[in-house]
């Protein structure tokens, strides 16, 4: 384990800014921790008794023995040897749901053969490894130092309390937790103390949660946001709302104020837009994000909202609140329609068409590993919204600038290369947004739309300068009128993905649900900017020229300034409003 912690900071060390030789040492104790958890079973087939049975159930319990160590092996050699390699994608050590998602998802069969080119040499450290525990484990006897079956109660109690112990973390109150792991190290540096094996089985019953009462009801009014009375307006009656997400789109390599955009168009749209020059994502994932943008609704779990045990729950979604306002809606994704949930998840909060890759006219156009490629379906997307009944709901999401960061061979010149790959993709999906708004601008449906244009999440980066907390999270977020210039707020500088919601209905001029995490950014009380990462949730708030993050973690007691103090309480009060309403069913 030690092995793969090395290897796993040789691939991802642009990811780590000061690592400290500290983290190897408490990764050692995560490692032991993992191991103890694994090893509790064990403790059955060396009880004293077993030692007294005859030769030959001793034999078949050795085999039993000898195969559970390899079982465990392969699981932790598994495990924390696919994270060396995903972990660039997602920026957090995988959970078991999403772990079990990717695993199993429709799009994992076509990307394996792309992982196993780019990573190629982890399959062969995995098969070292695991013939040298082999070796190993095939030299165990556990009954060669037994043979008279005496082994003393005493060292057998003694181990038992100590394995115990050991699988705990220590003595506390609580076993150690994923996000004692940021209480060793720090938040930025957490994925190296952990293991992959050990967020997964941490990770195994995350359903069980339980309602928190850090405030009572009265309390915790006064410290949520409270939204305007009077909404916004400024939009004709039944304006067509077309949402946009662009695939790993974050503010390093996009809009006005990135450093080095490969978006030039984008760019120049965003300038004719209400855009947030300081926006964030609520996740670190795609499943993270279609339920922020048409729900309101963050992942402030362990796992994606999508993937957990509350994405049954009723829902006051965009899809349904428009629809009661006569509105068709739909939904276009060029992957496979089992992809990452979508089909299942937009079909329940109200999108009547579905459209992926087996929605598609042409399967020549076929990227060959997630889907259509962009040009094409945006192209599709155009044709279909001139057949739909207006006003109509309809969103798509871009695919192509995620890995493997292929770009078609004809059709598209002067791309953009980068310092990374993902940068050319970028480059191509930005003209293949151009050559979207270019063909479909004069058509009827184009003038009475408003477009929100936003990302999923910010895309994988190994440039050390974007390795802060904020620029993990900050996107493009714009609401863009080809006719109607919407005006900027007043008070809301920080914008986040839950509260586009809000903010298109107040545009609107509809009345927004009660159940509200985000705000309009019209809204004189603005709600936390909050994300959740590693165990801990982080608040970003402008100090007038950058984001600072103030986080908050159940469980750690953390120093803060006297300005921190309300954020911190503000945030805590939202948390329990969020997680009681899921568990109680009142997200509606």
């Amino acid at each position: 384990m030690s092995v793969l912690r090395v290897a796993f900071l040789i691939e991802n060390a642009s990811f780590f800014k000061n690592i400290s030789y500290s983290n190897f040492f408490y990764g050692a104790y995560f490692d032991l921790v993992t191991i103890a958890l694994l090893s509790l079973p064990l403790l059955i087939f060396v009880h004293p008794f077993v030692a007294r049975l005859n030769q030959t159930i001793k034999r078949i319990i050795s085999i039993i023995i000898k195969g559970y160590l390899a079982l465990i092996s392969f699981f932790i050699l598994f495990l924390n040897i696919w994270d060396i390699a995903y972990f660039s994608y997602t920026q957090k050590r995988s959970s078991f749901s999403y772990f079990w998602h990717i695993l199993t998802g429709t799009e994992t069969r076509s990307l394996v053969g792309e992982f196993l080119a780019e990573f190629w040499w982890l399959p062969v450290v995995f098969l070292v490894l695991s013939w040298a525990l082999f070796k190993v484990i095939k030299a165990v006897h556990p009954f060669e130092e037994n043979q008279g079956g005496k082994w003393p109660w005493g060292a057998y109690l003694l181990s038992v309390f100590l394995v115990i112990i050991l699988a705990r973390g220590g003595v506390q109150l609580r076993p150690v937790g994923i996000v004692d792991a940021t209480a060793m190290s720090s938040l930025e540096q957490a994925p190296i103390v952990l293991n992959t094996a050990f967020t997964v089985l941490k990770s195994i019953n995350d359903k069980e949660l339980h309602e928190l009462k850090y405030f009572k009801e009265n309390e915790l009014a006064s410290l949520l946001h409270h939204p305007n009375t009077t909404l916004q307006g400024g939009l004709p009656p039944k304006t067509n709302v077309v949402i946009i997400i662009l695939e790993s789109f974050g503010t390093n390599y996009v809009g006005p104020q990135s450093p080095h955009s490969y978006a030039p168009f984008l760019d120049s749209l965003l300038k004719e837009s209400l855009y947030f020059e300081y926006a964030i994502a609520n996740g670190r994932t795609s499943m993270d994000a279609v339920p922020a943008i048409l729900g309101g609704m963050p992942s402030w779990l362990a796992e994606s909202y999508i993937l957990s045990n509350y994405c049954s729950n009723k829902l006051s979604s965009l899809p349904q609140i428009l629809k009661s306002q006569g509105y068709s809606t739909s939904f276009y994704h060029g992957a496979k329609e089992g992809s990452m949930g979508f089909k299942s998840f937009t079909k329940a909060i109200g999108i009547d068409d579905y459209y992926g890759l087996e929605s598609y006219p042409n399967p020549a156009h076929f990227d060959g590993n997630w889907g259509i490629w962009d040009h094409h379906m945006l192209n599709f997307f155009g044709k279909s919204l001139a057949k739909q009944k207006q006003p109509f709901f309809s969103t798509v999401f871009t695919l192509t600038s995620h890995h493997p960061y292929k770009t078609p061979k004809v059709g598209f010149k002067n791309l953009q290369s980068g310092l990374e790959p993902l940068c050319k993709t970028i480059s191509y999906t930005d003209q293949s947004l151009r050559s979207f708004f270019k063909r479909y601008c004069k058509s009827s449906w184009f003038e009475n739309t408003l477009f929100v244009i936003t990302a999923d999440h910010v895309g994988p980066t190994r440039q050390n300068n974007f390795q802060t907390l904020d620029w993990r999270y900050r996107i493009p977020i714009a609401f863009y009128h080809p006719k109607i210039k919407i005006p900027y707020p007043n008070k809301g500088v920080v914008f986040q993905q839950i509260d586009i919601l809000p903010t298109l209905l107040d545009l609107l001029g509809i009345e927004r649900p009660k159940f509200q995490l985000g705000s309009s950014c019209y809204d004189d009380n603005q709600s936390m900017k909050m994300v959740y990462d590693n165990g801990n949730l982080i608040s970003f708030n402008f100090d007038g020229t950058n984001l600072i993050p103030i986080a908050w973690t159940p469980g750690i007691k953390r120093q803060y300034t006297e300005q921190q103090k309300p954020v911190s309480q503000k945030m805590v009060a939202l948390y329990q409003f969020y997680l009681n309403s899921l568990i109680n069913n009142r997200s509606q």
